[in-house]
């Protein structure tokens, strides 16, 4: 309690997780509102005493001026907790862990009709759209409601929720404290998306891809947003259906970035994409432009940037690991440089067919020459985290050259250093990813950042 007060506005105390609770000693010592809850086993809780023993500690609550006490809708125990509540306001709770039922509103007013203070529903998102639904009823409720969808295509509501008029949400202490699937630290929640800040003009922006939790866009713009006073906020979305996303936030999103797989997928669902995007044939990042769709790609200025700072490109021998999206942009974009690229991929079939839409050479991993280049550029995820004493290219073949990776995750990647200690320029992925984020800062707000300022922000 005492190491989460400077965070929070309300306190939780979920009982069931703790052994013989002394509820006197707990609510005396309390310097912020409580929600006194206590979860049963069968209802994805911990507590496993009697029914009896349950509401002998939420009474007890009550009598101890609790602000907050939570039970679930179906408990027959409710109506009495209802009649002797006093001053303390009943939350009448439903946890859903499998899906986000269609029908919302009908669960709503089946709660609210038990004379809840607090409706509070807990849902599963399996779809981003889940998200959008629950935001709409919190907005649409007329008494203090509670609303969030669980699990890693949640978040969006759990940030959210306030802005929406919820009476709150919800954040763990710290990572692996988290009472439930998808919570966010109280911390992120507070000085990184800024939660207590956010309302109904807020403009929002996101990363969609699968996955994203991985990514530090969110830590990048959200700091930005808040060092330039913009009223805006970053969210990340795990998106393995566009339709769905499409058709709920797509033109909602004042702009977002777009990562794996989706680089290519997302551009029938644009409006129109500018001249590079067109010629790449796909896009990292998307204008709302009073809701038409623009298709960018800045992908390639976050490569052609950190390059140009420690060589010319023309006429250089550059080869290129991967064949994804980044990779096509990295080629279309150090092509038009006078680079002489060489696309290679440990799948052959598909650097042969990038090669030949762009007009380059092709060739295999194995086949890798370092003596006919004079610039590596990895943009595989080959080395990203968890994964990072992997190499997409054996350290006895890099001598001699500029190495420059694009994973940005780890900071150092095994493939940088095994090129530093061949005496290897090298570039770390991190550069790629601020130039270009600085590139998307600009479509989306006409401010060029601080680059320095973004290097202070991720490390």
């Amino acid at each position: 309690m005492q190491a989460a007060a400077p965070l929070a506005d309300m306190l939780e105390l979920r009982l069931d997780h703790i052994k013989n609770p002394d509820l006197p000693r707990l609510l005396t010592a309390k310097s912020k509102p409580v929600i006194v809850t206590i979860t049963p086993r069968e209802e994805n809780g911990a507590f496993t005493g009697t029914d009896n023993e349950r509401l002998a500690l939420l009474e007890q609550a009550i009598d101890l001026g609790a602000e907050y006490i939570d039970c679930n809708m179906g408990w027959h125990a409710l109506p009495r907790l209802l009649s002797i509540k006093e001053k303390t306001r009943v939350i009448v709770s439903s946890h859903n862990y499998d899906e986000t039922p269609e029908d919302l509103a009908g669960l709503y007013n089946e709660i609210a009709a038990t004379g809840a203070d607090v409706v509070k529903i807990a849902t599963c998102a399996n779809r981003i759209s889940d998200n959008l639904r629950m935001l709409e009823l919190i907005r649409n409720a007329d008494k203090d409601c509670i609303g969030i969808c669980m699990g890693p295509k949640g978040e969006p509501s759990r940030i959210l929720a306030p802005s929406c008029g919820a009476l709150l949400t919800f954040g763990s202490l710290d990572t692996g404290k988290e009472s439930a699937p998808g919570q966010i630290p109280a911390n992120i929640m507070r000085s990184t998306y800024n939660s207590n800040s956010l309302n109904s003009e807020t403009r929002l922006f996101g990363l969609i891809g699968n996955p994203v939790s991985k990514s530090r866009g969110y830590i990048l713009f959200n700091r930005l947003f808040q060092h330039y006073g913009l009223n805006m906020c970053y969210l990340n979305f795990q998106v393995d259906d566009m339709d769905d996303f499409m058709a709920s936030f797509g033109r909602i999103l004042g702009g977002f970035s777009i990562t794996m797989p989706h680089k290519q997928a997302v551009t029938p669902y644009l409006d129109a994409t500018d001249a590079i995007s067109e010629r790449i044939g796909a896009v990292n990042t998307v204008v709302n432009l009073k809701g038409r769709l623009l298709g960018c790609n800045t992908d390639t200025v976050g490569v052609v940037k950190p390059l140009l700072q420690r060589t010319e490109l023309n006429g250089k021998r550059l080869t290129l690991l991967g064949a994804g999206g980044a990779a096509r942009a990295a080629a279309a974009a150090l092509m038009e440089q006078g680079a002489l690229v060489t696309i290679r991929n440990r799948t052959v079939s598909k650097a042969e067919q990038l090669a030949g839409e762009l007009g380059c050479a092709s060739g295999t991993l194995d086949a890798f020459n370092p003596d006919k280049a004079d610039v590596l550029v990895n943009m595989t995820s080959v080395g990203m985290h968890p994964d990072i004493d992997q190499v997409p290219i054996p350290k006895e073949k890099l001598r001699d050259m500029i190495v420059f990776d694009g994973v940005y995750n780890p900071p150092e990647t095994k493939l940088l250093r095994c090129a530093a200690q061949a005496g290897c320029t090298v570039i770390p992925g991190i550069e790629m990813f601020i130039n270009q984020a600085a590139e998307q800062f600009r479509l989306w707000t006409g401010i060029d950042p601080d680059l320095k300022l973004m290097e202070d922000i991720l490390s």
